[in-house]
Order: C-alpha cells, then sequence, then structure tokens
C-alpha cells in the first residue's frame, strides 16, 4: 500500500481536505475575541499542510514543528507560533485568552489563498483503480486464506 501511495496522492483532494478543515475551525473556535488557545494548533497545522502540497506537491508530514520550519518566514508569526508550541509541551493549560491578531490575520490570508489555488488544480485527475482492487484482492487473499478473483460489473 505505502508503494502505491504516490501513485494515488492527489494535491486538489488532499488541499480541499485540509482548507475545508482550517475553514470550518477557524470559523468555530478563533474569531471572538476570547479564543481557546489550544485551537490554533487546530488551524494552523492544515494551513501549514496546505502550503506543503503547494510548494512540494508531496502529501505534508504529520510533524508541526517540521510544517512550521518549512513555512513560517515572518519572524514576529514565528515567534507567537513558538511561543504556543513551548506552552503546549511544558503542559500549560491552553484555555481562553484574547485571540492573537497576527495568527488569525495570517490564517485568514491563507485561507483566502488557498481557496484560490485550488481553483487551478486539474480538476480532471482521477487515478485508476486496477491496482488498488488488486491490492484488495491480495490483502482478502492473504487474510483469508483464499483466493478472491475479479468480477466484472
Amino acid at each position: 500500500m505505502r508503494k502505491l501511495t504516490n501513485d494515488y496522492f492527489n494535491p486538489r483532494s488532499c488541499t480541499y481536505h485540509y482548507l475545508h478543515m482550517a475553514e470550518g475551525n477557524y470559523r468555530n473556535y478563533l474569531q471572538t475575541e476570547m479564543v481557546r488557545v489550544k485551537k490554533y494548533f487546530y488551524v494552523l497545522r492544515p494551513i501549514l499542510a496546505c502550503q506543503w502540497i503547494e510548494s512540494t506537491g508531496e502529501m505534508a508530514p504529520m510533524e508541526f514543528q517540521k510544517l512550521v520550519d518549512a513555512h513560517i518566514d515572518n519572524q514576529e508569526l514565528r515567534r507567537e507560533i513558538d511561543k504556543l508550541l513551548e506552552r503546549k509541551k511544558k503542559g500549560e493549560e491552553l484555555d481562553k485568552e484574547p485571540r492573537i491578531q497576527i495568527i488569525n490575520d495570517y490564517v485568514e490570508s491563507q485561507i483566502e489563498h488557498f481557496n484560490q489555488v485550488v481553483k487551478n488544480y486539474d480538476k480532471e485527475s482521477k487515478p485508476e483503480t486496477k491496482k488498488l482492487d488488486n491490492l484488495f484482492r491480495q490483502t482478502l487473499n492473504e487474510v483469508w486464506k483464499t483466493e478472491i478473483k475479479s468480477t466484472k460489473a
């Protein structure tokens, strides 16, 4: 399955997924004067994942720090994110606090940017499923110790 990952990675689908995650979390958690600060991570990670996909054309890594290191160049923004990370690592309770405007501004600009980016991705790109069908059958054969034959629908 891991060998097939690159054959089936779809930047448009993944960007849409992460963008909608960021939009929903931003809308639900970060648009009031007082916000639950830990929710910034729920918005920043998907935004950074979109940036990774845009810049590399590959699936984004899970490691938040790797995404921050690769995509946050603004030093003031970086300091604010680093402060949140440090507090989280220390186990501080990140409860409601005044929103961090520089992070909100960044998130809003990136959401706007990626809403435009996804419009430019190839809409016709649909992977061929034969390899996945074969992998599924091989997996069933291996687990059930019997042969599952292809059927035509």
